[in-house]
């Protein structure tokens, strides 16, 4: 007669599997990928499709069963029946790199959590206080981060102790936007500006990139990516990062500048998972993105200019260079009074968050409004002279986006003379102008050069577009752009400067 169901002994693999579940946390993450928590804890969270829960499971079975062999199958049967434990009946855990966050009803954070990534201890930064706390099932580690120090906890809230450890900033402006910007890295899904860093060599510019990057995401990456010609690997490291890096860039191709604008403000990325089928993996980065190189005009398209925050330094004197073991000392013990005024500027800023109101928001607006509140945070610096600051940064971007631009450039110096100008894409390709009191003056060799320029636009179709992606920066500049209107059939572009109009005088600024 058969033994009774419930009367069987249990087999090796149902025994192993009760005891995983009994001491560990089984779940799935927002990919419906399924995943293990050891110890019902955070500190380490390994997938079950992995090789690394493989090693896991090889070296459990080794250490509670003694049993060396036969193991393949048996480990194939456990992960198995776990996979299918955590897809049926497991918890739902949202998993993020370095950084996690969660907003009030208004969509304003209202707690952020960082991840140390020793296995042991997480910050929680609320608009109250911050502290220290376990690390909580919400984090997926990759193999390329390092644990980050502990803070320090006191009542400053400044980072001017930086300074004299980064590049030369010898305008105040800039150095308050670096500060603001360094902060907000901590505020993750908020679509933050490109931080561009250019110098000439020896400026110290990798340096003054890696110790911001280190401030947020330590890792053994900071010293900087090429730039990456690939959008799929661009996307997979992007989203292994807290913020991605981009070191000495000479040329950002075009493809290069649309993704990198794309993951500043928030991309969509899908891909198949296996060739062998057709089911995708899917997710979603909003990543800040960091790059340095030693020309100024190195961000050329005007999507991505109008998303980046351009610093320009000075090199370095050779009284005043250290060595880099003196600079990595110094920064060493620093850091924790570093992250602990961090923290204490953020806790700040989270509670002033919700009652700013601004008059005008440029462009990525909700950075904007929580750089404001991070510097009225700040012990001796206010919310205003962050709007003037940006302010000045915006005006320098224009100028380097109209140095960028071609067409920029000979938009602006067809209207140099009489403030307007009026003709059809095929004479702006020409630069031709068309009025009757025009007297050919010294522009004619700067006219001659930019058609002779290798780029500039080849077709007129061509041109039309590069106007319309420099039709916000002229604007800026004060130089309306109409180009929706016919004449005798044909479409016109007409070139207006309303400063120029306004006044009824040449405007000052030098072409």
């Amino acid at each position: 007669m058969a033994e009774p169901p419930e009367n069987k002994p249990k087999t090796l693999a149902e025994e192993a599997v009760e005891q995983i579940k009994a001491q560990n946390t089984l779940f799935f993450d927002q990919q419906q990928e399924p995943y293990i928590a050891l110890d019902k804890k955070g500190g380490r969270v390994i997938k079950l499709m992995s090789k690394e829960f493989e090693r896991w499971l090889r070296n459990f079975l080794i250490k509670k069963y003694k049993r060396f062999q036969g193991l393949d199958t048996i480990v194939d049967i456990i992960r198995t029946m776990l996979v299918y434990e955590a897809e049926t009946s497991g918890e739902y855990h949202e998993l993020n790199t370095r950084l996690c966050r969660t907003n009030d009803s208004k969509g304003n954070p209202v707690e952020i959590v960082y991840d140390v990534g020793d296995g042991t201890h997480a910050i929680s930064i609320t608009s109250e206080t911050w502290s220290l706390q376990d690390v909580p099932i919400a984090f997926l580690h990759h193999q390329h981060q390092k644990p980050q120090c502990l803070p320090e906890r006191h009542g400053d809230c400044s980072l001017e102790a930086l300074r004299p450890l980064l590049s030369e900033f010898k305008d105040d402006r800039e150095w308050l936007v670096v500060m603001a910007y360094i902060c907000s890295l901590y505020v993750p899904d908020i679509p933050k500006p490109l931080l561009c860093i250019s110098g000439d060599m020896g400026s110290g510019k990798t340096l003054t990139a890696r110790r911001i990057v280190d401030l947020v995401e330590c890792s053994s990456l900071e010293s900087g990516l090429p730039a990456i010609k690939n959008s799929q690997e661009l996307m997979r490291t992007a989203n292994k990062n807290a913020v991605l890096l981009l070191d000495n860039v000479s040329h950002i191709s075009t493809s290069l500048s649309d993704d990198m604008c794309r993951i500043c403000t928030g991309a969509s990325f899908n891909k198949r998972i296996l060739y062998s089928d057709d089911s995708d993996w899917v997710c979603q980065i909003c990543r800040p993105v960091i790059i340095t190189g030693i020309p100024s005009t190195l961000v050329q398209r005007e999507d991505l200019a109008d998303r980046a925050v351009p610093l320009k330094i000075s090199r370095i004197s050779e009284t005043k260079r250290k060595t880099q073991s003196e600079l990595d000392t110094e920064f060493a013990k620093l850091k924790p009074y570093l992250l602990g005024s961090v923290y204490n500027i953020l806790s700040k800023a989270l509670k002033l968050l919700p009652s700013v109101k601004l008059e005008k928001l440029p462009r990525l607006a909700d950075w904007y409004v929580l750089s404001y509140a991070l510097c009225e945070s700040m012990d001796g610096h206010t919310g205003q002279e962050f709007v003037e600051a940006y302010e000045f940064i915006l005006n320098r971007q224009t100028e380097l986006a109209i140095e960028s631009s071609l067409v920029a450039q000979a938009c602006r110096l067809l209207t140099s003379q009489t403030g307007t100008w009026e003709g059809t894409a095929s004479q702006l390709h020409e630069i031709k102008l068309v009025h009757e009191g025009y007297e050919y003056t010294s522009d004619f060799e700067d006219r001659c050069y930019l058609v002779n320029d290798p780029n500039w636009p080849r077709t007129p179709a061509t041109l039309g577009k590069e106007l319309e992606r420099c039709k916000p920066t002229l604007e800026s500049i004060g130089i309306k752009v109409d180009n929706k209107h016919y004449k005798y059939g044909m479409r016109y572009i007409t070139l207006t400067d309303t400063k120029w109009i306004k006044s009824g005088t040449k405007p000052e600024t030098s072409n």
